[in-house]
């Protein structure tokens, strides 16, 4: 049997009603009252005359996150009186201006505190005590618009737990009184929750996930068509931070707010991104446009979050919640097997009278550039552990099978010139090959098992074998090249590397060009940060009057990294010119560069230093989710000594 805590005893994780199956018989049994998941499409409650009234119901109910064949998590949650349970509760929905009459019954045999249900115009979030077997009524008028969440748990949860409360949540949705977007196909809800058996006997790191009340690869294929105006409002009703990142496609942050209206989104609203950090209880009204067919993923870029330990079928051998990894290279077994938790298909028709896929049909292959990337592996590159890298053939001869480069060979590419890229995979298991940030087709995209079209679905990288990757980038900017969704070893021992575009008529010149990749030092509960695969660089040189382009790269698999530009005086001031790839909008300020960022970002300054001496770029891991976040672990430093004219 497994070793359950008596915390996660009283939480009672079990399978469906009835006959158990196979992978659940570990598991004791839930209850009757069977949780349904909520796509957050119809609105909770009876409006009338400007009024929403709504009877909710708090009880324990079995959650199936992964499908309703699926094992079962005894959880607590919200329902309309007389209606089934919902993960996440019903949905509350109305105008500015509306007035919410909500009753609150708690069915359960201990006290709770409720919170959220008020406007959030206010700086403070009330709490209201609810004893066992009491109701109590709340009435207040929703001014303020805004994705908030209401939610239920102990005297002291100022944001939704993650154990078994993290499912107690609901959407408070309140549209401006002249919104358009509105119960449009397009206009879609999105909250996340989660849930952890963390310090737990046995399971420690053991977490779910969930999009909607459900796990991948279970979560909903939300499906548009090529041109249509996609609005989301994305909900962080969890106790830790996301890193929510779209692939093939750039993002609008147009609003967005923390608890109350008070706090606003970090990075200002107007920008264009493909991964957004969003914090405990944050929330975000996202825009985007698809201009190419094919299946898409939204998901959180780390790795823990989008990992396929996130299955209660695996809860028994989870204890680091590393993955589940298949080693036969059929297409389905990625995509739907070593992937669960964070993670949102979207699937993009094309319009009639249009080419799906652009790219393929613009330039024919012998026109492209070539190129012959190799994914190598070198035994006991860390200590007994294997590394790996990726390595760019540049000459007539192939790099040897054990050669690695960590971060792999940077791949300098050209905006509008059409590339193939061959990928040989020399390692003894298959992989994907992911192109962070590029908008290309998407069978090319690095998600096997599910990139492509339901006609033509791109494979895994066989062991062994080959897969040819055909783009033609459209703009220029510092983007990254990773493994997609592996067990964890493959990325944090080496997988990634720098891909830079740049303009079409330029080259690229190193000496004043510099990219710093910022990712773990192999594999391990926390290994150092590296800072181009070293924690002890070559002391690079520079030159007063010069002007810099520093580009970083962050691709850590879970962590958090702050970076400085340390001076002779102090910090060193640069000019933030591009984020995620894309160039800012106006004339950023020049400020002392000192910025943090999680996986799956890039940053680019110019730095034009003024004076001589010694400077250095630093590094070091931040502790998740604190705010202000805590350093932890080495600082890892990179030593640049300028030099006058």
């Amino acid at each position: 049997m497994l070793a359950l805590a008596p915390a996660l005893m009283a939480i009672a994780i079990g399978a469906t009603r009835g006959v158990k199956p196979a992978e659940c018989r570990h598991l004791p049994s839930p209850p009757n009252n069977r949780a349904i998941s909520n796509d957050n499409r119809v609105r909770a409650g009876n409006l009338r005359e400007g009024v929403l009234t709504v009877r909710l119901v708090i009880r324990e109910a079995a959650w199936r996150p992964d499908g309703a064949a699926g094992c079962a998590l005894t959880v607590r949650a919200f329902s309309e009186e007389g209606r089934a349970t919902q993960i996440p509760g019903p949905l509350l929905r109305v105008r500015a201006g509306t007035e919410i009459r909500a009753t609150v019954r708690n069915a359960l045999r201990q006290t709770l505190w409720v919170r959220g249900l008020q406007d959030r115009v206010l700086e403070n979030i009330d709490s209201i005590e609810l004893p066992a077997g009491a109701t109590r009524e709340i009435r207040f008028v929703a001014k303020t618009p805004g994705a908030w969440f209401y939610w239920g748990g102990g005297v002291n949860s100022v944001v939704p737990s993650s154990d078994v409360d993290g499912q107690l949540v609901g959407a408070l949705v309140v549209d401006p009184a002249n919104d358009t977007t509105r119960a449009t196909t397009q206009d879609r809800v999105l909250v996340m929750t989660r849930w952890s058996a963390r310090g737990s006997a046995g399971n420690d790191g053991f977490q779910i996930n969930a999009f909607n009340g459900r796990s991948w690869p279970n979560t909903e294929r939300v499906t548009y068509s090529v041109g249509d105006s996609v609005f989301w409002k994305v909900i962080n009703a969890t106790s830790t931070t996301h890193e929510m990142h779209l692939h093939g496609f750039y993002f609008r942050i147009d609003g967005g707010g923390f608890l109350v209206d008070s706090a606003k989104p970090r990075g200002g609203v107007g920008v264009k991104r493909v991964t957004a950090v969003m914090r405990p209880a944050e929330w975000y009204k996202i825009a985007w446009v698809p201009d190419r067919a094919g299946n898409w993923l939204y998901h959180c870029h780390l790795l823990t979050h989008m990992n396929g330990a996130q299955r209660l079928s695996r809860i028994a051998d989870s204890g680091s919640a590393t993955g589940h990894h298949h080693v036969d290279g059929a297409a389905s077994t990625h995509a739907m097997d070593d992937m669960a938790g964070l993670i949102l298909g979207i699937v993009v028709r094309g319009r009639p009278g249009r080419i799906a896929n652009r790219s393929l049909a613009a330039t024919p292959a012998p026109r492209r550039r070539q190129l012959d990337l190799f994914a190598n592996e070198q035994r006991r590159r860390f200590g007994e552990r294997t590394g790996y890298g990726f390595v760019l053939q540049e000459g007539p001869l192939v790099p040897a099978t054990d050669s690695i480069r960590i971060p792999g060979t940077p791949l300098i590419l050209t905006r509008n010139e059409p590339v193939q890229i061959t990928v040989h995979n020399r390692l003894r298991s298959p992989i994907n090959l992911h192109w962070h940030g590029i908008e290309l087709d998407s069978y090319f995209d690095g998600v096997g098992g599910f990139s492509g079209t339901s006609n033509r679905v791109a494979p895994m990288i066989a062991a062994g074998g080959t897969f040819q990757v055909r783009f033609t980038p459209p703009r220029a900017g510092t983007f990254i090249y990773h493994v997609h969704g592996e067990t964890g070893e493959e990325l944090t021992s080496g997988l990634y590397g720098p891909l830079v575009v740049v303009d079409s008529g330029t080259t690229y010149d190193e000496r004043s060009d510099r990219v710093f990749v910022l990712s773990d030092g192999g594999p391990g509960a926390t290994p150092p940060v590296f800072i181009n695969g070293t924690i002890a660089g070559d002391t690079a040189e520079m030159r007063v009057g010069v002007t810099y382009r520093l580009r970083f790269i962050f691709i850590t698999a879970n962590d958090v990294v702050q970076i400085a530009l340390n001076g002779p005086s102090g910090l060193a001031p640069a000019t933030l010119v591009a984020f995620d790839g894309r160039a800012l909008d106006g004339a950023p300020p020049t400020r002392p560069l000192q910025t943090l960022a999680g996986p799956g970002h890039t940053q680019d300054f110019l730095f034009t230093p003024t004076a001589p001496g010694d400077y250095s770029v630093s590094a070091q891991r931040l502790k998740q989710p604190i705010v202000p976040q805590i350093p932890i672990g080495p600082v890892t430093t990179v030593q640049i000594r300028v030099r006058s004219p």
